[in-house]
């Protein structure tokens, strides 16, 4: 038969070269009509099929074409977490929250419930300014900034995020990251590593070797009950006594506990080579570092040569001098950023953090690691980041996060304008600032030309070169057309998850 896929070639029936010993008229009087009683009868079947199939079929996602997403982390289980939520029927933010709860599990040592950050979310089908949900600019006040302990927002922040946005329930989200603190998760090279460093960490932990299985019962304990019951029972519930030993403090910190809420605003906008990049308001220093690439009006074409890049260096380097205290403030802080996208064009970055490695030191009864405040570490450095082409709907977009305006203007300048492919612009060897004057890899993975580093070393008065530096990891996920490229970065250790 040839209803569809075959062409009207002389090859199909009813066509003039091929001899027919009987006519369609000669079994029933009229050959129209016998046509158009099958086709009706033809349809009927098939919509009364496909009628039946919507009411009582299971509707899986997966059953739908066009289904995919990507979630980009540090930790290849959190990504293929998120995943599998979006493989579920959840959305972008559904995915990364799950991720991100995950990534408190297995990373404590750059990131927790006890800790800080940000959510950003964007639709790029409704092409609105993307919505920033603030988990981090009074977290270090009131009673709990005089107990020198950041307040634990991680939650909060993050179960306001999926009343705004998420699809699936909110036990759906929580349950995979219960059975990796109950039944264990891997140790990963880093987690051990900073774990070895201080003796007060293998009191927390143990010693830690990677590969080692892990199981923190009585965080498994708190997330299942907030599973169960919502993030209620950390913030005005059983939990909430179990945070400090400090009775005296106790009933102030549960009224703070009990009253916050996570501020919410629209992301601040610039224009970069015919992109949109959104950013969190406070970040004020990447608009004038935008503002400095632009005016070099480098062409694609020479875009990646040593000489541009070089112009860009200084360009970023110039523009960023003059806060460079706001940045060496950021150097103990740690960071981890979740990144989903989903099939409906909702891009998703959530950024936390903690002050310090393992924050406070401080394991409270409820399973967690508290953030401390006494530093200058308040993560206002943390910066989610969504661009897209403004000019085309289907042009290059994406999203990812970071806690350094350098690396923010290095990789939008890969992206954008050197159009590397993602994996190729993360990996590409980064410098930034630090402590002792301006870093610059240069370890076996990632090294910084040696003409490109001779340059950089005469910028600035005191430059500082380490093969050994610690590592900002950046994860992303990036869009061209329909084609969706996720990328975990080495740095971190994660692998990304996409389908």
């Amino acid at each position: 038969m040839c209803y569809n896929n075959c062409r009207p070639t002389e090859e199909c029936p009813l066509t003039k070269n091929r001899s027919y010993k009987h006519k369609l008229s000669m079994y029933c009087g009229d050959g129209l009509k016998f046509i158009i009683s099958c086709f009706t009868i033809l349809t009927i079947s098939i919509t009364t099929t496909l009628v039946l199939q919507i009411l009582y079929a299971e509707k899986n996602p997966q059953d739908y074409a066009g289904i995919h997403g990507a979630v980009a982390t540090d930790y290849t289980n959190c990504s293929q977490i998120g995943t599998k939520i979006l493989r579920k029927g959840g959305n972008a933010v559904d995915a990364a929250i799950a991720a991100t709860v995950c990534m408190t599990v297995v990373a404590p040592h750059k990131t927790g419930l006890g800790g800080g950050g940000y959510v950003m979310m964007y639709s790029h089908k409704e092409r609105t300014n993307p919505v920033i949900i603030d988990f981090v600019d009074d977290t270090i006040v009131g009673s709990f900034a005089q107990s020198r302990v950041r307040l634990p927002a991680v939650l909060k922040g993050l179960e306001y995020a999926h009343t705004l946005k998420g699809k699936l329930p909110w036990s759906e989200i929580i349950k995979p990251s219960v059975t990796l603190a109950k039944e264990g998760f891997v140790v990963s090279k880093e987690l051990a590593s900073e774990v070895s460093k201080n003796v007060d960490y293998e009191i927390l932990y143990g010693h830690l070797t990677a590969g080692d299985i892990l199981k923190l019962h009585d965080l498994g304990d708190m997330l299942t009950a907030v599973a169960q019951q919502s993030a209620t029972v950390l913030y005005n519930g059983t939990f909430s006594e179990k945070l400090l030993h400090d009775k005296d403090q106790l009933p102030k910190l549960l009224i703070q506990l009990a009253n916050y809420k996570p501020r919410v605003y629209l992301a601040k906008k610039s224009s970069f080579y015919k992109h949109a990049v959104y950013y969190a308001p406070h970040m004020s220093l990447l608009q004038s570092m935008i503002v400095s690439l632009n005016n070099l009006n480098i062409s694609n074409g020479n875009a990646s040569t040593i000489e541009t890049q070089i112009r860009v260096a200084k360009a970023l380097i110039q523009s960023t001098l003059t806060p460079l205290q706001l940045q060496q403030n950021a150097e103990e802080e740690k960071y981890t950023g979740v990144m989903a996208m989903d099939w409906e064009d909702t891009y998703v970055c959530i950024v936390t953090g903690l002050s310090a490695p393992f924050g406070l030191g401080y394991m409270s009864n409820a399973g967690f690691l508290l953030d401390k405040t006494d530093t200058n570490n308040s993560l206002s450095m943390l910066s989610p980041i969504i661009f897209y082409n403004e000019k085309a709907v289907c042009g290059l977009r994406g999203v990812f996060g970071t806690d350094d305006t350098l690396i923010i203007g290095q990789l939008l300048y890969s992206i954008i304008v050197r159009n590397l492919n993602i994996s190729e612009a993360i990996e590409c060897p980064r410098y930034y600032f630090s402590l002792d004057g301006l870093a610059v890899e240069s370890d076996q993975k990632h090294s910084v030309s040696i003409q490109l580093r001779n340059q950089l070393s005469s910028m600035i008065s005191v430059p500082y070169v380490d093969t050994d530096l610690t590592s900002k990891s950046v994860n992303a996920i990036i869009k061209r057309k329909d084609i969706m490229s996720s990328h975990s970065d080495s740095r971190g250790g994660g692998l990304a998850s996409r389908f």
